[in-house]
């Protein structure tokens, strides 16, 4: 890290890791489509919006792994500290998800406290048991993947989400041929394949990178205790769990709002289409963690954040306010046509998402570089926050449907987070002597 750090420096870090957010996002349009062309399409689509919402909760202490591994995996010790942790979440959420999906509480969650439409909870369930092995899964790769992040290895990660997108697409095809299968089922398997398939490939192609630079302890290296390790990652995982809190709130918004069954089928394709806009932003949280060092590097990486985020609203405007919009939801996703109206409406107003996600991206690594992530956390309770209020005060007073009602949300509550990120990173910086 002692290299002079110049945009294109900075461009060769973060061009596989957009990649490899680019190819995870393409996941979900390529079920939907799936879906959309298996029989009862608005039920299945509705369904597995659904399974995949309850998953992302259950999911949600791993997803960070990938930023605890590139800040912290600095020595064998550490590493294998890690790895300790790792199995302990990836058994742990795999247990507990089949607890929950095997329970009442999933069908209580769904119907009491969600108010999904009843026929598409048993549904929902079966997919939600097919996805059983997500969680664990996702756990190792992302901590296997951020070790190949903090060690410069990022074109490893392009690879591992390619067989991941290869692997689900296998089963997806596959299960669109045969017919035998509901939609949601047929997502739910898929996806599990393809996770179960990008953590094996991550676990290969780490090999070299542990062998290299975390094969052996030397006197001064860092030393990862179980009391710091929870300090730092605690504050991450909650920032996960009340960020994913976000899916059932929306799914909450869509199931009370008017045309709920149709709002519920919308809505994974139009996330879907807006994961894809956002993803270059997504990616850019780990090159801050891994690059950020000085005032200097601050400059540097904040011209490139915000030339990012004006380069992804354009992108963003292109593809949700043309023709291309009509192009990809009754051509690639082959919505019927009322729900791709919707959809379209929904998208347009999602057009600020991704820029607001490369921002949050930015100013989340700047305060995870000083150890202040606390205060992500409490940024993500103030989105998740007004996401409430917006979704359940728009669907009692607006006459749109639940998914329009939805997106309007979804903008206003990233732009709070923003903004709140925003204030903190100048203060911590004016108090670190980086103003």
């Amino acid at each position: 890290m002692t290299e002079l750090l110049t945009q294109r420096r900075i461009l060769r870090l973060w061009l596989p890791l957009a990649a490899m957010w680019l190819l995870m996002s393409l996941e979900q349009p390529t079920l939907s489509a799936v879906i959309a062309r298996l029989p009862e399409p608005t039920l299945n689509l509705a369904a597995y919006g659904l399974t995949f919402s309850i998953a992302l909760i259950v999911e949600s202490p791993v997803i960070m792994f990938l930023t605890l591994a590139t800040a912290l995996a600095r020595s064998q010790q550490a590493y294998r500290r890690l790895m300790q942790f790792t199995h302990l979440m990836a058994w742990g959420l795999t247990a507990f998800h089949l607890l929950l999906g095997l329970s009442p509480l999933y069908t209580w969650i769904l119907s009491d406290l969600v108010g999904a439409p009843p026929e598409v909870i048993e549904p929902s369930r079966i997919a939600f048991l097919l996805m059983a092995p997500w969680s664990g899964a996702i756990a190792y790769r992302r901590m296997w993947q951020g070790v190949m992040i903090r060690y410069g290895r990022t074109q490893f990660l392009f690879l591992t989400t390619a067989i991941r997108l290869a692997a689900t697409g296998a089963v997806a095809l596959a299960g669109l041929a045969n017919g035998a299968l509901p939609g949601a089922s047929v997502a739910g398997l898929a996806i599990s394949v393809g996770v179960i398939a990008d953590a094996a490939a991550a676990g290969v192609l780490v090999r070299p990178v542990v062998r290299q630079h975390l094969s052996s302890q030397q006197p001064g290296d860092f030393l990862l205790a179980w009391p710091y390790l929870l300090r730092f990652y605690t504050p991450l995982a909650m920032t996960s769990l009340i960020n994913l809190a976000a899916q059932p709130i929306v799914s909450l918004g869509l199931s009370r709002g008017p045309l709920p069954l149709e709002s519920l089928a919308v809505w994974p394709v139009v996330s879907g289409l807006t994961f894809l806009l956002r993803s270059g932003g997504v990616a850019l949280q780990e090159v801050v963690v891994a690059l950020l060092a000085d005032r200097e590097s601050y400059q540097v990486l904040r011209r490139f954040a915000h030339s990012l985020a004006l380069a992804l609203t354009g992108v963003a405007a292109l593809v949700t306010l043309t023709p291309l919009a009509n192009l990809w939801f009754t051509g690639v996703t082959d919505l019927p046509g009322d729900l791709a109206g919707m959809a379209r409406a929904a998208a347009a107003l999602l057009v600020l998402v991704p820029a607001l996600t490369a921002l949050t991206s930015w100013q989340r690594g700047v305060l995870i570089h000083f150890s202040r992530t606390s205060a992500i956390t409490v940024a993500t309770a103030i989105n998740i926050s007004v996401l409430l209020l917006a979704v359940l005060g728009g669907v009692r007073a607006l006459p749109w449907p639940g998914a329009i009602t939805a997106a309007l949300a979804l903008s206003a509550s990233l732009m709070a987070e923003v903004a709140y990120l925003t204030a903190r990173a100048r203060a911590t910086r004016r108090v670190e002597g980086w103003a």
